[in-house]
């Protein structure tokens, strides 16, 4: 089964009247997936919420006690784009707690896979900077947790967001147990993410970045995609695989301009499952990131999870020949 974690105190992460990262991105979700009856398939859990440990697992102590003395205001502006309010620090304590639980179940067997439907987004947090919507890196938390906890020798993070990860990349930049692979489009925010971004000491090697241009299609973007992913996985051989599963590189999206669909995020997800079948034993954990659409938002979540309760279906062969 796959296993589906959303929390409705993640709702409240007020980010204040017009931002993008809004409330309604997974209300959104949520209605699609209950109008498709596609929920019913899925294995529903509310995350525990648990100790503030996990955060500190990448976040320095006196960073986390920032975040949660900034949400005791009604909206404080932690920089130009990022903003917290009085339930902030529990939404991003419950985003990064979903990721942990979801990575903890899918090692124990308890589900095949499973989708994080959380928010804030994370990929963009440093260790100590709170930017880009992001307040606690979610898929870096649950990558190092795997790590201490001695459940994963070989963490892969693949990162299809269509901004770049910096925040994820930097964590790990100098580490070789966890290999960040980012498709996405460039140039766009943050500015980082070039080819020559590869790693530093025992990590070089362990990063990858692959920059998109502008306007491209879901045509050209695929097969880049796959022949990146497939050999990624045959050099590095993952044992866990994380997904930041951002849906903004969609057509429609409004903050940035890859031409990709709910079908593309169909075939991508099929071809990571292929691989995840065949390295790791199916142990796949996909986290929400951006999307910004509500509509393609919420038909993107649908497809993406269609694909994971099926398993590795056959559009994940067809793709494997295209590598």
């Amino acid at each position: 089964m796959t296993g589906f974690y959303y929390h409705p105190s993640c709702l409240r992460h007020d980010t204040g009247p017009g931002h993008p990262e809004r409330p309604a991105r997974l209300s959104a979700i949520m209605e699609h997936l209950e109008a498709t009856e596609l929920l019913r398939q899925l294995e529903v859990c509310e995350p525990p919420l648990k100790a503030r440990e996990i955060l500190e697992l990448v976040h320095p102590p006196a960073y986390v006690d920032y975040i949660e003395k900034s949400c005791q205001e009604d909206l404080a502006l932690l920089d130009s784009d990022t903003i917290v309010a009085r339930d902030s620090y529990t939404a991003g304590l419950l985003a990064a707690s979903a990721a942990v639980e979801a990575a903890d179940q899918v090692i124990s067997g308890k589900w095949r896979n499973a989708f994080c439907a959380v928010r804030p987004p994370g990929h963009h947090a440093e260790a100590d900077r709170a930017m880009g919507f992001c307040l606690f890196n979610n898929v870096a938390i649950a990558a190092e947790w795997l790590r201490r906890n001695r459940r994963a020798e070989r963490v892969l993070i693949i990162d299809w967001d269509v901004h770049h990860g910096n925040g994820t990349q930097n964590i790990f930049y100098a580490r070789g147990d966890v290999f960040y692979f980012s498709a996405h489009e460039w140039p766009l925010y943050p500015g980082t993410g070039h080819t020559g971004e590869t790693g530093t000491g025992q990590g070089r090697g362990a990063t990858r970045n692959l920059p998109i241009a502008p306007h491209t299609s879901a045509q050209e973007y695929l097969p880049l995609f796959f022949h990146a992913v497939h050999e990624i996985f045959a050099s590095f051989k993952p044992d866990f695989i994380l997904l930041s599963a951002g849906f903004d590189a969609h057509r429609e999206d409004p903050l940035a301009h890859l031409q990709l669909t709910e079908e593309s995020f169909a075939e991508m997800t099929a071809f990571v499952l292929q691989q995840a079948q065949e390295y790791c034993e199916n142990r796949v954990v996909s986290v929400l990131e951006g999307g910004y659409n509500l509509h393609a938002l919420a038909r993107s979540v649908a497809a993406h999870l269609e694909v994971m309760k099926a398993g590795a279906p056959t559009p994940a062969s067809s793709a494997k020949s295209q590598a």
